[in-house]
């Protein structure tokens, strides 16, 4: 896989984390947001040494691209054309080992939340827009992968330009 790396779904991540830890704690956005909270969690062009899409601030992604299988596909788009994704913010996990996916979810889906809101200019719990996260496998890992990155998409459908501000 080109992008060897885990998109989550906060709503469907977080009923499968409360149900693995057995225990009534879901995940910051739906504590935040309540139940009905719709975030998904899933950087110039760049590859790291093994292969790995290295994604930047402000960088504007095909999603199919992005996540498929060849290598030799490129899934950065111009901002100015129609795409599906775009990145608004990124952190690295701190550690040797390879963290929990609840630890890495629960982290993701609130630091991510956050940026949304500045990004966008509306609290995420009131957006019509939606965000993905993608963090490492434990493969990736392993090859030095630290960073989540956070990316920002329209549901009903492709985008022209920045949604930066985008007050909705």
């Amino acid at each position: 896989m080109k992008f060897p790396r885990l998109l989550a779904s906060a709503a469907t991540v977080s009923l499968a984390t409360a149900a693995l830890s057995g225990c009534t704690t879901i995940s910051t956005l739906v504590q935040a947001y309540g139940p009905d909270a719709q975030a998904s969690p899933l950087p110039t062009r760049t590859y790291s040494a093994s292969g790995l899409v290295v994604l930047r601030l402000g960088n504007c992604l095909d999603k199919l691209k992005l996540e498929d299988a060849d290598k030799e596909t490129d899934p950065f788009v111009a901002c100015t054309k129609p795409h599906d994704l775009e990145v608004f913010g990124h952190f690295a996990l701190k550690g040797d080992e390879y963290p929990s996916i609840e630890s890495i979810v629960s982290d993701a889906a609130a630091r991510c939340a956050k940026s949304f809101t500045k990004f966008v200019g509306v609290d995420f719990g009131i957006s019509d827009l939606d965000f993905l996260y993608y963090y490492p496998t434990e493969s990736s890992w392993a090859a030095g992968d630290r960073m989540v990155d956070c990316v920002i998409f329209d549901p009903d459908g492709k985008t022209v330009g920045t949604l930066k501000y985008a007050d909705r």
